[in-house]
Order: C-alpha cells, then structure tokens, then sequence
C-alpha cells in the first residue's frame, strides 16, 4: 500500500518545518503488517516524530503510534536511522495545533515548574489506599 509520492523523501526545507523538540517518551507502535513494538522517542514535532527502536518500518509504510502523554499519532516512515526510523505525522492542522501545545508542555513542565495539563483538576484522595472487591468476593 505505498504511494509513488511517500516513497520520496521530502527535501531538507520540508523536513524542518516545524521545531523539534528532545524527548524520552516511551509507547508503541504498529506497522503494516498489525505487529506492535515497543520505542522510545528521541525527538518529536507537530510535524515529524524519531523513534528508537528495535524493529524499523520500511521507508513509505504506514505506521500507528501510541505515545505516552500524546497519544495515538498516525503516520508513514520517511527514513531510517541507526538504532530506528523517522516518520512524518499525518493529522489535521487542529491535531498538530494540539500536538504543538503538548509538545511544548512537556519539553517545558520541569524547568517552569508547570501543573499537569489536564481539562479537568487532578482530584487526589485523602486515602489513597483502595480495595477493589469483585461480585465473586476477590479482593485486590
């Protein structure tokens, strides 16, 4: 399933489009073929994302990521690297206007000492000490 237009890589001015950001966020992926590995992101932007990786996708193969703290982010490999693969991102400008505000987030929540980005507050128990009990009588 590749296109004639995936299968070139886009020139350096392309590649650059959007400033990368150095993280270590680990997740998983799923290639073509629906195997899944795990990886670990070296760097990221709205519009591209560098995986360290044991298993590398072939340049122009679909690729579905699940990212911790991102989440799902959809794409194709553009190249390969030493220890993994780059890929673009395919999403809408809405999703890599929010994959922005993430990536920003995150690259700055340590150094500004920023509170967790979260639509609603972070309720924390008094307790946080819990038992689940199963209608069987288990108890975890």
């Amino acid at each position: 399933m590749r296109s004639a237009a995936v299968d070139i890589a886009p020139s350096r001015a392309e590649r650059r489009n959007f400033q990368r950001v150095r993280v270590k966020i680990y997740g998983r992926f799923m290639l073509e073929d629906r195997t899944e590995h795990p990886c670990q992101v070296v760097d990221m932007s709205p519009g591209n994302v560098a995986l360290r990786t044991e298993r590398i996708g072939m340049p122009g193969e679909k690729v579905i990521a699940y990212i911790d703290h991102i989440g799902r982010i959809e794409g194709v490999v553009t190249r390969i690297l030493q220890d993994g693969f780059a890929m673009t991102v395919i999403a809408s400008e809405r999703k890599k206007d929010k994959l922005a505000a993430q990536l920003t987030w995150l690259a700055n929540k340590h150094e500004l000492d920023l509170p967790e980005d979260r639509r609603h507050e972070r309720v924390a128990p008094r307790n946080p000490t819990s038992v689940l009990q199963l209608s069987d009588g288990r108890q975890y």
